[in-house]
């Protein structure tokens, strides 16, 4: 039992303690004496309150339960500033809302009508020009007009003869015709498409004879006329084929 009691006041000294100097301020207070070291404590009363006896042989005792909290002391001084941080990273700009749309201002007043300029006087009608002196003849020696079928009209002379070149096979070369019975060798040759065939067409007179004419019989000019064709080749290229087209016929 007595065993059990001291153990029990161990366990409680601080609470005992705390207890006897709330009952006993106002005498502290008033001899101004408050505990502030354990060094004004006796040591026989520190040992008690630590726990320890003589019996134990120098042994702590099991610890006691925590005392009750003591009042808050008074707040400190504010300490000094410290140093200031770096300088932030730069914000990102910022957007204003736009403002409100202004009042459209009144239509002005009407321009008036710019006066109309006077018209100028009419020029006198100029007299008229003297006829002038009849041209000379041409120098054409031989010339006719050669139908798509070989026909020749108009011609210069009746002997002029207007052949339908063939090739290999005898059969008749679209668009190659071959001029004889001139009366004359040939120095030039000029040859004009008949402006009533109904495509585009080019021509070319050659003196003498060419690849597509030489199984003519004895041919002193040669025309050939041609027809654009659609290139399927892929080279960009301008590909015709001879084709029977009427034209006129000049040569010296």
């Amino acid at each position: 039992m007595l065993a059990r009691i001291t153990s029990t006041l161990r366990r409680n000294a601080i609470a005992w303690l705390a207890l006897f100097i709330s009952l006993t301020g106002t005498s502290f207070a008033a001899s101004h004496y408050i505990i502030t070291s354990t060094k004004q404590i006796k040591p026989s009363v520190l040992r008690q309150i630590r726990g320890k006896s003589v019996s134990s042989a120098g042994k702590q005792g099991p610890s006691g339960p925590q005392g009750i909290a003591g009042v808050a002391g008074p707040a400190g001084k504010q300490g000094e500033a410290g140093p200031s941080g770096k300088e932030g990273a730069a914000g990102q700009n910022g957007k204003g809302e736009a403002g409100p749309a202004g009042i459209r201002g009144e239509t002005g007043p009407k321009g008036e009508a710019g006066t109309a300029g006077t018209p100028g006087a009419k020029g006198e009608t100029g007299a008229k020009g003297e006829t002038g002196a009849e041209g000379k003849a041409g120098t054409a020696r031989a010339f006719g007009h050669v139908s798509a079928l070989g026909t020749v009209t108009g011609a210069s002379s009746v002997s002029i003869k207007v052949e339908i070149a063939k090739n290999s096979k005898s059969e008749p070369e679209a668009g190659v015709y071959c001029i004889s019975g001139l009366g004359f060798t040939p120095v030039n040759a000029v040859a004009t498409i008949d402006a009533h065939e109904e495509s585009p067409r080019f021509i070319t007179a050659t003196v003498g004879t060419t690849k597509f004419s030489e199984l003519c019989t004895a041919p002193q000019v040669t025309v050939e006329t041609w027809l654009p064709v659609a290139s399927l080749n892929g080279k960009h290229e301008v590909v015709a084929e001879t084709v029977d087209s009427g034209f006129y016929f000049a040569i010296n």
